[in-house]
């Protein structure tokens, strides 16, 4: 027996053919409805979020512009002792080098783990090379 026969054979139920339509079309709308709720949810907490950011942006910006106010008025103090002036700055000199020769030794670490990484890969480039 073929299929078309057997499928001919089958009694279907009247209004079925519409009764299924219907039930596709409503599903598929209410896909559609979840689809667009789901992306208005996504816009608004996106738009939450920048919101957000945006305010603590704002608040990071007010706050440092008033470090920066209150810094640069201890700078314009001036000091009249030219012996505690030279203290004040024989210090700072000092405090400069300081800082300066801990990243002198930190470049020369990296430097010589640099040579090292290059004389390895020369002889892996060598070995390779034969």
């Amino acid at each position: 027996m073929k299929t078309d026969d057997f499928l001919n054979k089958i009694d279907v139920p009247a209004g079925l053919e519409s009764r299924l339509e219907i039930l596709i079309d409503r599903l598929d709308k209410e896909e559609m409805q979840s689809k667009r709720k789901a992306k208005q949810v996504r816009l608004w907490a996106g738009g939450i979020a920048a919101s957000i950011v945006a305010l603590i942006s704002v608040g990071l910006y007010i706050n440092s512009s008033d470090k920066m106010n209150i810094s640069n008025a201890s700078q314009t103090a001036t000091i009249n002792d030219p012996e505690v002036a030279y203290r004040e700055a024989e210090r700072a000199l000092v405090l400069v080098s300081q800082n300066f020769n801990k990243g002198l030794a930190q470049l020369a670490m990296v430097s010589d783990e640099i040579e090292k990484t290059n004389n390895t890969l020369d002889k892996t480039f060598k070995t390779l090379k034969r």
